[in-house]
């Protein structure tokens, strides 16, 4: 469900904010909704994004995930961080 794209630049880092709880599940329902396998309810999409704000990735990821949670932009250094993270939330929050 999730590619990663890794976004190499500093300025990308610097200009990133973090993501609202409600971004976050927005993005995160309409991957959810665009693949017809996966059922997820509203309540276990925003605990997912809690458990990701919570998590130690940085804004810049974060923010990656709220634009486009199918295909994120992410940090270099957090590319192997973000689906086992997601995968665990999910698990988590069933």
């Amino acid at each position: 469900m999730i590619g990663v794209v890794a976004a190499g630049s500093l300025l990308l880092g610097a200009c990133a904010s973090r993501p609202s709880e409600g971004e976050l599940t927005s993005a995160i329902r309409t991957a959810i909704d665009a693949d017809p396998n996966v059922e997820l309810t509203d309540e276990q999409a925003a605990c997912i994004a809690r458990v990701l704000l919570e998590s130690n990735l940085s804004d810049t990821t974060l923010s990656g995930l709220a634009e486009d949670f199918d295909n994120p932009e992410v940090l270099q250094t957090e590319i192997d961080d973000v689906e086992p993270l997601v995968t665990q939330a999910a698990q988590s929050c069933n």
